[in-house]
């Protein structure tokens, strides 16, 4: 699967670091979160990093703007989900709060779409079960801090399918990952 249209779910800083980045590799990417000051903050990140990557990466006031205008809001779960082909869920470590968001997500997104979490300190099983989609499900860890994404980790569960994790895999190299693959074994 080409990945070309993406929604984070999630608009702290560290969802709108990734999605801002993504949208500088031209990238059509909807940053959705439920709270609406959080979505007017990472309008304000994105142009600190929109200056960042001028003054750091000699980007010019030209792809920035282009990057700028790839990035659509949206409040709203359905529309936020929409057609795209990669879902990133980077919702806050509340188990609470990532089942209701996937139960809400099950309903609205497309049938393909691939669902990776950012999770670092939950189960990364017990989510993709939650999520409804386990064999169309990764975690992807990132290195670096949030001004500079260097690579990514893209964990392979034991039900996750090998095209999936193919087209994830090609669509992080297609954005300038430095990427390293594990796979996890299953948990009893």
């Amino acid at each position: 699967m080409n990945i070309e249209k993406l929604t984070v779910f999630g608009a702290g800083k560290f969802g709108a670091r990734l999605a801002f980045h993504i949208a500088y590799q031209n990238i059509d990417v909807t940053v959705y979160d439920r709270d609406y000051g959080l979505l007017e903050e990472a309008r304000t990140r994105f142009r600190e990093f929109a200056d960042y990557y001028e003054q750091n990466f000699e980007a010019s006031k030209e792809n920035v703007e282009a990057a700028l205008a790839n990035i659509a809001y949206s409040m709203d779960i359905t529309e936020a989900a929409g057609n795209a082909h990669l879902i990133i869920e980077a919702v806050a470590e509340d188990l609470a709060a990532k089942r209701n968001f996937y139960r809400e997500l099950q309903k609205t997104a497309p049938k393909n779409a691939i669902f990776v979490t950012t999770s670092k300190g939950l189960d990364p099983e017990m989510l993709a079960r939650i999520s409804g989609r386990p064999n169309k499900f990764l975690t992807l860890h990132f290195t670096g801090n949030l001004k500079e994404i260097l690579s990514i980790e893209v964990i392979s569960l034991p039900n996750t399918r090998e095209d999936i994790l193919s087209s994830v895999v090609q669509f992080s190299e297609d954005i300038g990952m430095e990427v390293h693959v594990r796979h996890l074994e299953q948990q009893d």
